[in-house]
């Protein structure tokens, strides 16, 4: 990192417990750092400039998040929460199979959208505590999803097999060379696999 002051306390260091309005003030840093890292990367990102942003002082922020590292897993942590909600909304809903599929993969592509490839790059690269809960997180997303369709798909296939080339046809289907090649929006490309799918592998949804 760029900061010294951050790296004093170990990346791995357990937050404490904070009152309400702290908590409110950790909700402001991680939001401004989102907003300042999708084009930067999280390791773009400068915290002075980041406080200077927010109006807060550096000891706010490292009171709040001790050093970087810490702030991006935390980062991770509020999208996985905040996909749990949306996952359990869609099932306690009246949608179908489908459209749950439809809107998970649309809500996501949006998500992913919004951060700049070297984002990505470096949260992998430079961010292994959070690069390992994302993973996690994203496993544990698929898993659910996978106990939730199954009961759908139809009888005489596999719904493994279904359900992971279902993945398949998402990733090529968001791929944004497909999509310039065939002059169509991923959004539409994404909506189109998933109905293509569902026709054939979906219970008379």
């Amino acid at each position: 990192m760029n900061t010294p002051t951050a790296e004093a306390v170990p990346a791995t260091a357990e937050l404490p417990e904070v009152s309400e309005s702290l908590m409110k003030m950790r909700t402001r840093i991680l939001t401004g750092f989102e907003a300042m890292a999708r084009d930067a990367g999280p390791k773009g990102v400068i915290m002075t400039e980041l406080v200077s942003q927010l109006g807060i002082s550096t000891k706010t922020l490292y009171r709040c998040f001790p050093n970087k590292s810490q702030l991006v897993t935390e980062l991770i942590r509020s999208w996985s929460i905040e996909q749990k909600e949306h996952q359990q909304r869609r099932i306690d809903s009246t949608m179908t199979p489908r459209d749950r599929i439809v809107e998970a993969s649309l809500n996501w592509l949006e998500h992913y959208g919004q951060f700049s490839a070297g984002f990505w790059l470096q949260l992998e690269r430079d961010y292994p505590q959070a690069q390992a809960m994302y993973q996690r997180e994203y496993d544990e997303f698929i898993e659910r999803s996978r106990q939730n369709l199954t009961p759908f798909v139809k009888p005489q296939l596999n719904a493994d097999l279904a359900l992971s080339g279902l993945m398949v046809l998402l990733d090529h289907a968001g791929s944004m060379e497909i999509c310039e090649q065939l002059d169509i929006t991923r959004k539409t490309a994404i909506t189109q696999m998933v109905n293509l799918w569902a026709d054939g592998a979906l219970m008379g949804i």
